[in-house]
């Protein structure tokens, strides 16, 4: 009996992940507006709103195309701008592995 309701259980959340966010009832400047503020979500929804984009793409107005092309205002935050880790060894100018 316990086996069965940890089975119940499992199937149940198991099918709650993978639903994604429904953005279709989101206008395209909301959609927009989403992008780069989806840190905590899930790659489902992260990959729903994508999708959703793309298929508004033909419809998009010029400034829409443009705004969609580009990087979000808040995208990149922390690593991978030249902050945190991996800035390099502390050498300064006298690095024993740079080409001067």
């Amino acid at each position: 009996m316990r086996t069965m309701i940890v089975i119940i259980l499992a199937l149940t959340l198991l099918a709650g992940a993978a639903y994604a966010t429904d953005f279709s009832t989101y206008t395209t400047d909301e959609l927009l507006g989403l992008r780069g503020t989806m840190w905590n979500a899930t790659v489902e929804d992260r990959a729903a709103l994508h999708t959703e984009l793309t298929k508004r793409v033909p419809e998009m107005t010029t400034e829409q195309k443009k705004e969609f092309s580009s990087r979000p205002a808040l995208a990149g935050r922390g690593m991978g701008r030249g902050r945190g880790m991996g800035r390099g060894m502390g050498y300064g100018t006298n690095c024993p592995y740079r080409a001067n």
